[in-house]
């Protein structure tokens, strides 16, 4: 059951004829970020326009493109994990909702960082599509 604190804005929409809401995913494993990319790519309203393994390579990405919305794995690539990413990646895109997405049970301490909007177990990978749209206000 995924959880989600409350917030009014929903991120910054792109102006391209699409107006997609832009999406960066940040996972180590390959499959994994194809298979979050593949989820998400079901809505033509989302664009993934990066992609991470690490904190380092991440914050970059999100200077870039200033994402709507990030989905943080706990367990990346490098010497911090995701929930200590998540105020990096924040200040480095102040608008992006942050959904920690992990395979560990993480509620409490992701409810405990102000960074994090959202939190998914990946054994709920079903429910990851809807909280995302809910996230961007797209539901």
């Amino acid at each position: 059951m995924p959880t989600q604190r409350a917030e009014a804005d929903a991120g910054p929409i792109r102006t391209d004829e699409a107006r997609k809401k832009v999406l960066v995913i940040v996972e180590d494993e390959a499959d994994m970020r194809a298979v979050i990319r593949a989820m998400l790519s079901a809505d033509p309203r989302l664009e993934v326009v990066g992609e991470a393994a690490s904190a380092t390579q991440a914050v970059e990405i999100a200077r870039t493109f200033d994402p709507g919305l990030i989905v943080l794995d706990h367990r990346i690539e490098g010497d911090i994990t995701g929930l200590e990413a998540a105020p990096m990646l924040k200040a480095a895109a102040p608008n992006a909702k942050i959904l920690l997405f992990t395979a560990y049970d993480m509620r409490n301490a992701a409810e405990q960082e102000p960074a994090i909007d959202a939190y998914l177990r990946k054994d709920s990978i079903a429910e990851l599509l809807p909280l995302v749209q809910e996230l961007l206000g797209l539901d």
